[in-house]
């Protein structure tokens, strides 16, 4: 098979590798099948879809055939690809993918390859895949009743939602490679890019993967494309008016 000779060749880092690697530690896993390995990936957008198959292909240079997607319930699309030499290949070289506990409460010991990606240069192509799978936008007024009456203010947030402490950090190191602030709220498990300067600096250097919608659990977005709501927020600087007059916004909201 023509992908043990391209895992063989390959050493550095390279864009579609990168992005490959922002699904496998979101939406995606590489696990043991028998003697194999499964790689897997599963979202309900079209486009992340669309791009894991060509990252697959593209790197490892296999057949489009073997790159399987399939509709799941719920409207989940799953991806898979069973290969012995790209599943060995990626996991000697970057460890697990899991990121969940596991039955006895450990969490497994996955780690981003940081120094690798900023060394290459394709952090931003890393960064761009996985807050297009775990991360979004929030954007919306708050307000609170004050003795000089009612004050409104609004939330405008990028996020990536990640519970595993380490990769948070690494997330953090990546984003503070490209000179973007970020929060690190443990509680929630989300990092959280809050300032104008960050924000449009993420905007301008990273970024959403094009096409990339919010799903149904964003409750004023769902359905806007991401990097629109982006755009529209960054647009709210200035002129808050814009976003408190909005439909969705109406007082009785609020």
């Amino acid at each position: 098979m023509g992908s043990s000779e391209t895992t063989r060749q390959m050493t550095h880092m390279n864009q579609k590798l990168a992005m490959l690697l922002g699904f496998l530690y979101t939406d995606g896993c590489v696990s043991p099948k028998g003697k194999s390995w499964r790689i897997y990936f599963a979202v309900k957008s079209q486009e992340l879809v669309d791009l894991f198959r060509d990252c697959v292909i593209s790197t490892f240079a296999v057949d489009p055939k073997r790159v399987r997607a399939r509709v799941r319930a719920l409207g989940i699309i799953a991806v898979v690809i069973d290969s012995k030499p790209i599943g060995t290949y990626l996991t000697t070289r970057f460890g697990t993918f899991r990121t969940l506990r596991f039955e006895d409460g450990d969490l497994p010991k996955a780690k981003l390859p940081v120094s690798e990606l900023i060394e290459s240069g394709y952090v931003a192509n890393f960064l761009s895949v996985a807050f297009s799978c775990d991360g979004g936008v929030s954007l919306y007024p708050a307000s609170r009743n004050s003795k000089n009456g009612k004050t409104k203010w609004l939330i405008r947030t990028v996020f990536i939602s990640c519970a595993h402490p380490q990769l948070r950090s690494d997330y953090l190191a990546l984003l503070r490679s490209l000179g973007i602030h970020v929060r690190d709220v443990a509680r929630d498990g989300k990092l959280k890019i809050e300032r104008e300067r960050d924000i449009r600096l993420f905007a301008e250097r990273i970024g959403f993967v094009d096409g990339v919608k919010a799903m149904l659990d964003s409750k004023h977005w769902a359905g806007h494309e991401k990097n629109e709501v982006l755009q529209i927020l960054i647009d709210s600087y200035g002129q808050p008016a814009t976003i408190y007059q909005l439909p969705m916004f109406s007082e009785s909201m609020i």
